[in-house]
């Protein structure tokens, strides 16, 4: 349970730094005439709503890019012979006699 309050804690702090990072709210301090200070929080919800739109578009971009990725066909071989096994040698020598 713990760890489960310290991940919705991350999220959140994780959330109010990006909103405030991206201009989702302004926080502001205003002085009222009694000499008290006041918390003042404006909320742009058509900047949220774009940029919401916008990362799902991305989001839509990046899982069709990996789709099309999956689906062309892999090459057959490697882009070079680092790694592939030495080519035999087509003429065997004719002799039983070991190589030396």
């Amino acid at each position: 349970m713990r760890n489960f309050l310290a991940i919705v804690g991350a999220a959140t702090i994780a959330f109010l730094a990006v909103g405030w990072y991206l201009g989702w709210y302004e926080v502001s301090s205003l002085p009222s005439p009694q000499g008290k200070q006041s918390l003042h929080v404006d909320i742009n919800q058509d900047k949220i709503t774009d940029d919401v739109k916008k990362g799902v578009e991305k989001g839509n971009e990046i899982v069709d890019h990996l789709r099309d990725k999956q689906q062309q066909p892999e090459s057959n071989g490697p882009a070079s012979s680092f790694f592939a096994p030495p080519a035999e040698n087509k003429n065997p020598p004719t002799s039983n006699t070991p190589r030396k």
